[in-house]
């Protein structure tokens, strides 16, 4: 018995719009890369030129290659939306788009190809483009912090608790912490290590809690170690310090430096620490709908440019509608996005809500041209 092949396209038309939407979504996302490439390579030269350490271009050509993975994320979505347009007008402009749609073939049809393609794209973009990505973004934002900041962050986590650095004119302190309670802006089972400039032991410091004041802690129960001395035990004991909860909460890594596998566990890590994880899991699913967002970003692109027009100026116009329509959907996926993070918005509505949008008003447009043709 013979079985058949599984193949994603039933005709040949499929596979011709298939591969002309790759060769315009490639060209276009080399040339937006390129663009960035340039505008970061020149800035960063200026940056370093303060920093006589820094001599050789090609140590600035590796950072803008590792800067511009931050860009990824918001070009792939611009360069769907162009691409589309691009690939529709091309059909247009020599006239095969009249022979298609006269075949009856109906415009969903036509913008199969595109979506197949989108969902093949995000499929290797979770698998193995965001991990290499986010590690590239982690990598230039702790060497844009220790060079251009002259500081290292903060504040990490981990498994084993909190750990935070403070520094001033006199010493250096390194703080760790089991748990968070930010409505008491307290940190329980605190140590601090404090050491001179030059990494010289000082004293460690325990105490049962921490409470984080402006300009100084508040500690509880504390247990003084100094080298060679006697224990001291204290009810309570200040410290100064320059850190504040804002500083602390901001210090972590962002969500577009870890990979979307490793961000689950890292959200756990925050709600288990007392820390808010909104803005990662925000992030984590803003990624996750992406699919669904790309294709209301072609349904939308797709239906302004499909339909064949006699004059110019109906073309340029629908082509500029178009593009205002795009630019509107990203203004209101970015509002409501930031409406989430500020928790004005309920997490799924924030996440899944700009999507669902884009694909009612992409396909409510397709239908309204299909119609009107």
């Amino acid at each position: 018995m013979k079985i058949s092949s599984f193949n994603i396209f039933s005709r040949e038309l499929e596979k011709y719009l298939f591969i002309k939407f790759t060769k315009y979504f490639i060209f276009f996302i080399s040339l937006s890369l390129l663009i960035v490439f340039l505008v970061e390579f020149v800035e960063l030269l200026r940056r370093t030129s303060e920093h006589p350490d820094i001599t050789s271009i090609f140590y600035v050509f590796y950072l803008a290659l590792l800067k511009i993975t931050e860009s990824i994320i918001f070009i792939i979505p611009i360069s769907i939306f162009v691409t589309t347009m691009m690939t529709c007008r091309y059909f247009n402009k020599y006239r095969e788009m009249i022979i298609i749609q006269n075949a009856g073939i109906h415009s969903f049809r036509i913008l199969y190809p595109f979506i197949v393609f989108t969902m093949l794209l995000c499929v290797i973009y979770f698998i193995f483009l965001n991990p290499f990505f986010s590690h590239a973004t982690n990598t230039y934002q702790k060497i844009e912090h220790e060079v251009f900041r002259g500081k290292l962050s903060k504040t990490s986590i981990s498994k084993s608790g909190i750990w935070l650095r403070q520094g001033s004119e006199n010493n250096k302190i390194v703080i760790r912490a089991s748990n968070f309670l930010p409505k008491k802006r307290l940190f329980t089972n605190a140590t601090f290590y404090i050491f001179t400039k030059k990494n010289n032991f000082i004293e460690r410091i325990d105490a049962e809690n921490a409470q984080l004041e402006k300009d100084f802690w508040i500690l509880k129960n504390v247990i003084i170690n100094k080298p060679n001395k006697k224990v001291i035990k204290i009810d309570e004991y200040t410290l100064k310090t320059n850190l504040s909860i804002k500083q602390i909460e901001n210090s972590f890594l962002e969500p577009q430096s870890l990979s979307i596998w490793k961000i689950p566990d890292f959200i756990e890590l925050l709600k288990e620490s007392g820390f808010s994880a909104t803005k990662h899991r925000l992030y984590f699913y803003k990624t996750i709908f992406l699919p669904l967002y790309l294709i209301g970003l072609i349904l939308i692109a797709g239906s302004f440019t499909i339909k064949f027009t006699k004059t110019k100026a109906k073309k340029y116009f629908f082509i500029l509608t178009g593009a205002v329509t795009g630019f509107l959907i990203h203004v209101i996926s970015e509002t409501i996005y930031s409406l989430g993070i500020a928790n004005k918005l309920p997490m799924w509505v924030a996440s899944l809500s700009p999507s669902i949008i884009t694909i009612m008003i992409g396909g409510y447009f397709v239908i309204h041209f299909e119609k009107t043709s």
